[in-house]
């Protein structure tokens, strides 16, 4: 089970990337070149902290780090700027849903989810990062049909839970070591660290 990292303190940078697992075929005869996407797109974060005091906020960062590091961890996703509101309580409206469209219910009636906005669906005990491909709002029941990226890798289950208020990313810290420099002082600063999501 991915271990929860600690919210403070909070970060001071990150660089999220989007890896895409298509390609584009190019012809060797100077045909037109075509795009092909493949389930499996996913995200990654590089992740940048302030220095912290050593107690107890560094020891506690550092040990989750290092049992994220068997385990797989989990932060929330920065959004700067962007006024969540309140979306209510969303969750998959119907299973089976597959490719770049979600049907959702459970928002706040008139909710607009933005463009650009991210948001994760827990499936499975898991949880999986997707971002809005355009402004969409609720209707009067709470629902919505929301354009997404990338497209679904699973087929969340009916009533998989979708975090707006607080979007999370989920998986493996990228290389076979974690670190953290020990100052004069008595703070900590951990390296930076890159997760990249599982599935």
């Amino acid at each position: 089970m991915s271990i929860m990292l600690p919210a403070a303190p909070g970060i001071r940078g990150a660089v999220p990337s989007l890896l895409d697992f298509g390609g584009v075929l190019t012809p060797p005869l100077g045909g037109a070149a075509q795009k092909l996407n493949r389930t499996g797109d996913r995200h990654k974060i590089l992740v940048r902290l302030p220095p912290m005091r050593s107690e107890p906020k560094g020891r506690i960062y550092a040990a989750r780090l290092r049992h994220a590091q068997r385990e797989g961890a989990i932060i929330r996703f920065p959004q700067d700027g962007l006024i969540i509101g309140n979306p209510g309580a969303p969750v998959v409206d119907g299973a089976g849903q597959a490719g770049m469209v979600l049907n959702l219910r459970g928002f706040t009636a008139g909710y607009v989810v933005r463009e650009g906005q991210f948001f994760s669906i827990i499936h499975g005990g898991r949880r999986y990062l997707y971002a809005a491909r355009a402004d969409t709002a609720a209707d009067e029941d709470g629902k919505m049909a929301l354009p997404i990226l990338p497209m679904l890798r699973v087929s969340p289950s009916d009533g998989a839970v979708c975090e707006f208020a607080a979007p999370m990313i989920e998986g493996f810290l990228d290389g076979g070591q974690v670190d953290w420099e020990l100052l004069r002082q008595p703070f900590i600063q951990i390296p930076d660290f890159t997760i990249t999501e599982a599935e």
